[in-house]
């Protein structure tokens, strides 16, 4: 019965490694050059590198709804001090398939924030989780006559040196194991054992190689910059539901008394990104949002934050409890739904990792809210060069249509900041 089970087994494993071995994973490669060359529509390159160029490309990460192509990411911003995680789901694609959507679940903390020094700190001792979905637009690619003609010449060159690395490395996989003798897998069947170590090898070599070829394409790709003009889109719609959220201590005069008052700033956003990546011109985002905050007079800075000496001094009646509490306001709380709209504008020159963006929010209802910030980001690239962290140091103009009483004077209304974003583990593919 032993014998009859190690020899299905074998039967079975060898089954399965013979339908991967090294020229079904040179065949596989040659399909998708193949494939990329028979297309008409200024197509340079495969869909997977297509992934890893646009992960490149799509470098400037600034905030948790932000792309990143990446399997994790985190981002920080200084002005608000918010600091986020995120991590990407997807289910696995074929062996040269687009990205076509994203999906991504992570946590948002508040630490302190350089907006803590101006008026009153808007988000504090929170923690919310976010959920965010993306819809990908297929990649355009408009590209000449010629420039597909070299991108094919170099793609098929680095087709060809893949097959050799390949073949070479199965034939000294296939010398290795004949030198295994019975003692190396003592207590286990010896064509078993081959069977099994046969499987894990090709499972190896082909997500080594056919990733190869994808970074190759990018790599030559970027180099060269055989394209006019590539580009790309996503909406994406975001979620974040508190977990945990302060409590306000609030009177609504200096005659009556302190209560506590819960707030619940549950938010929904939906926004669009278009990339345009010019040879000649450079990079350009444009991104367009709306944004639905359940927000308060807290929030809406429609209440005046007090300390006890200035409520005493007021004749306030309820000192007891605004002892008790190092944060109290004063004025009538209430809770409602803010509406937002958001532009952002970012800019990169050709062959720069160093770039300008402009962005404008405006708050509808009754918080009516009009910031701008100008900021210049900066890609960040590692030894391998490709993008480690976006960084970008910004200046905001925080209510430049005066709705906010107490924001009077430049100074409280001008502020330096720093976001940063890096991606980190794998691609997504």
């Amino acid at each position: 019965m032993r014998r009859l089970f190690f020899t299905g087994s074998f039967f079975l494993l060898s089954s399965v490694s013979l339908a991967q071995t090294g020229e079904s994973i040179i065949d596989e490669i040659k399909e998708i050059n193949k494939t990329v060359t028979s297309q008409h529509s200024g197509t340079v390159i495969s869909n997977r590198a297509m992934n890893v160029f646009m992960a490149d490309k799509t470098g400037y990460l600034s905030a948790g709804d932000d792309l990143s192509f990446y399997t994790n990411y985190v981002t920080f911003n200084s002005m608000d001090g918010i600091f986020t995680v995120n991590h990407n789901f997807q289910k696995p694609n074929g062996i040269d398939e687009p990205l076509k959507t994203l999906f991504s679940v992570g946590f948002k903390a508040n630490v302190n924030s350089i907006g803590a020094t101006f008026l009153d700190k808007q988000f504090d001792d929170e923690l919310a989780l976010t959920m965010n979905y993306k819809w990908l637009c297929k990649i355009k690619t408009h590209a000449d006559k010629s420039q597909q003609k070299f991108m094919n010449a170099l793609r098929a060159a680095a087709a060809q040196t893949l097959e050799i690395a390949i073949e070479k490395e199965v034939a000294d996989f296939k010398t290795a194991l004949n030198k295994i003798d019975t003692a190396d897998v003592s207590g286990q069947n010896m064509d078993t054992a081959k069977a099994l170590m046969q499987q894990n090898f090709y499972e190896e070599i082909k997500e080594k190689y056919v990733t190869l070829f994808s970074s190759r394409q990018a790599e030559l790709l970027t180099k060269t910059n055989n394209f006019k003009l590539i580009t790309f889109g996503y909406t994406s719609f975001t979620v974040t539901v508190p977990l945990v959220f302060p409590t306000y201590t609030v009177a609504p005069s200096f005659t009556a008394s302190f209560a506590k008052k819960h707030s619940y700033p549950l938010q929904i956003m939906l926004q669009h990104t278009r990339l345009w990546e010019s040879s000649k011109l450079g990079r350009l985002f444009l991104t367009l949002g709306a944004n639905l905050l359940f927000s308060n007079s807290k929030l809406s800075y429609g209440v005046d934050k007090i300390n006890i000496s200035t409520y005493k001094n007021m004749g306030g009646a309820d000192t007891l409890h605004l002892a008790e509490n190092n944060k109290a306001y004063l004025g009538l709380y209430q809770t409602f739904f803010t509406p937002s709209l958001k532009a952002r504008i970012v800019y990169y020159p050709t062959g720069s990792h160093i770039g300008i963006s402009l962005m404008a929010a405006q708050n509808i209802g009754i918080d009516k809210l009009f910031n701008v910030r100008l900021g210049v980001p900066i890609v960040l690239i590692n030894s391998k060069k490709v993008p480690a962290a976006a960084v970008e140091c910004y200046v905001s103009f925080f209510d430049i249509n005066h709705t906010v009483k107490n924001t009077e004077g430049r100074g409280k209304r001008i502020a330096l900041g720093l976001s940063v974003g890096i991606p980190f583990s794998r691609l997504m593919y």
